[in-house]
């Protein structure tokens, strides 16, 4: 199977929306994090402010579903009612409330986001338009469950293994994770290392969450019940799937830069790779961070 959808002319030049290395050098001090701003005022959106941002309120949903629950567990029949009404909005654990929502709202946004790269894009063009709509099907699927659905033929599937499988849908969810992989991997192999490493990261992220701990926590209830060990595992797993999909989102949004026009905020994709703005400052004699 191919690894892209696309055919790439190895004797085809980089333009603006290819978003490749384009002095084959990277960062100097490893760091995500530079001041890229342009001659003419156009600004990298940056990535360590961006991930910063999006750990607040995935933090705070963490810690309030966490809160709650421990709530919960210490309640008297009194108020027990009262906990338990908040404890349904903020439970990472359920569908059609606030976690849902900001969880569906981050792969939207990283669909847009893709979606707008394939417009601009030189090369890898069905591969963004791919990366997107499974995006916006994530979506989707963060609201309704859809992947569990899966469980009618990874039961069967299950039959054949010599283990014991507790949420049966993870064997064809692997599978077809697997082929997006390899469709995808070009695409994300050719992007800037900044960016590259920060997909890659945020696969690995939400594949520990969404693959490893559901399935440890699968094989826990199906042995032990529904204990509080499950309920851990349950807030470590949406913890790591809400954090891998912000940091996609935030890998994909360091591919932008931005300008203050008028009464309002212009953005477009970077016309230099990440880096290379400061690495000309320094190369010239410039000051870290100052605007030439």
């Amino acid at each position: 199977m191919s690894s892209s959808l696309d055919k790439v002319d190895p004797g085809s030049g980089a333009d603006r929306g290819d978003f490749a290395e384009a002095d084959g050098s990277d960062y100097p001090d490893g760091s995500p994090q530079t001041d890229d701003a342009t001659a003419d005022g156009w600004v990298r959106i940056r990535f360590i402010k961006s991930t910063l941002i999006l750990a607040i309120p995935v933090t705070l949903l963490s810690f309030l579903s966490g809160a709650l629950w421990l709530a919960i567990h210490f309640s008297t029949p009194e108020n027990f009612e009262r906990i338990h009404f908040w404890f349904y909005f903020f439970d990472v654990g359920r569908e059609i409330n606030v976690p849902t929502w900001f969880s569906a709202g981050l792969w939207i946004l990283t669909g847009v986001v893709a979606g707008y790269m394939a417009r601009k894009a030189g090369r890898f063009r069905k591969s963004w338009w791919l990366f997107a709509s499974v995006c916006i099907f994530f979506s989707l699927d963060e609201t309704l469950e859809l992947h569990e659905r899966l469980d009618l033929i990874g039961g069967r599937i299950a039959q054949l293994l010599p283990f014991e499988v507790g949420f049966t849908w993870i064997i064809p969810g692997i599978v077809i994770a697997s082929v997006l992989v390899l469709l995808l991997l070009r695409l994300v192999l050719s992007l800037p290392s900044a960016v590259r490493n920060g997909i890659i990261g945020a696969g690995a992220t939400f594949v520990s969450g969404a693959v490893v701990v559901e399935t440890i926590s699968g094989n826990w209830i199906q042995t032990n019940g529904m204990t509080w060990h499950f309920f851990a595992m349950v807030l470590v797993e949406e913890t790591l799937e809400m954090a891998g999909v912000a940091l996609c989102l935030v890998s994909l949004l360091h591919l932008l830069e931005y300008k203050r026009v008028g009464g309002g905020t212009a953005y477009r994709v970077a016309e230099r790779p990440p880096g290379q703005v400061r690495r000309q400052r320094l190369a010239k004699g410039a000051v870290p961070g100052s605007v030439v």
